[in-house]
């Protein structure tokens, strides 16, 4: 059992490290330096790894190595359609519970103020809006009672981390969102929170073109 919950916490601290992209795209992950920084053996790192590559996190190449994966329109594209179908789907489930329909969801999970005592969503760094966001989107999928669909957000989640970071730094007024789906949730207005995820997906996919190519000229700049 504590092995267990130390491999736990080695593969926890390696995800964040690699979902922060704290390596560039398509560069190999070196498992004795990365072992070294999180002051354990290589052996639980090459598991967690192992695991990262079983979610599609990070690319296991056979024979070369672990991977960075290199960030893909088609990809982000498809993650997120996939995320919004999912919570759309959660948010419907939430409907038919309340029509008394026993085959859904069982009872209805009180919404959280995920903002609390945020009052200017301005003030809300790129870190801050992610976690809020991710912890939303997963109270969203419980709704559904579906352990396969949580699993599926928390996934989608982890490996959309830095382009959703990248969102919120790059178009700050993208944060106006953050309070408006909290709140529509907040207050169990859930047909009006589905339109609104809708929307908040399609801006994501209209932006992510002129996203992409500033990250590109980032990078350029960095290299030059």
């Amino acid at each position: 059992m504590i092995t267990e919950i130390a491999g736990n916490g080695v593969y926890e601290r390696v995800k964040a490290r690699i979902i922060a992209h704290e390596y560039a795209p398509g560069k190999r992950i070196q498992v004795e330096p990365l072992a070294d920084q999180c002051f354990v053996s290589s052996t639980p790192v090459r598991e967690a790894l192992i695991r990262l590559a079983a979610e599609h996190v990070i690319n296991d190449v056979p024979k070369a190595g672990f991977f960075i994966k290199e960030i893909s329109a088609s990809e982000i594209e498809g993650l997120y359609a996939l995320q919004q179908l999912l919570l759309d789907w959660s948010l419907s489930t939430i409907g038919n519970d309340c029509r008394g329909n026993d085959n859904r969801a069982p009872g209805i999970l009180k919404p959280p103020d995920l903002l609390g005592e945020t009052d200017q969503t301005t003030e809300i760094s790129a870190v801050a809006a992610i976690r809020i966001m991710d912890n939303l989107f997963v109270h969203i999928a419980r709704q559904s009672g579906n352990t396969d669909v949580i699993s599926q957000i928390a996934n989608i989640n982890d490996r959309t981390h830095y382009i959703r970071q990248k969102y919120f730094e790059m178009f700050e007024d993208t944060k106006g969102a953050i309070a408006k789906l909290c709140g529509t949730y907040h207050e169990k207005q859930f047909d009006r929170l589905r339109d609104d995820l809708r929307n908040y997906f399609h801006d994501k996919m209209d932006r992510l073109p002129d996203l992409l190519r500033l990250l590109r000229g980032s990078a350029l700049r960095t290299s030059a």
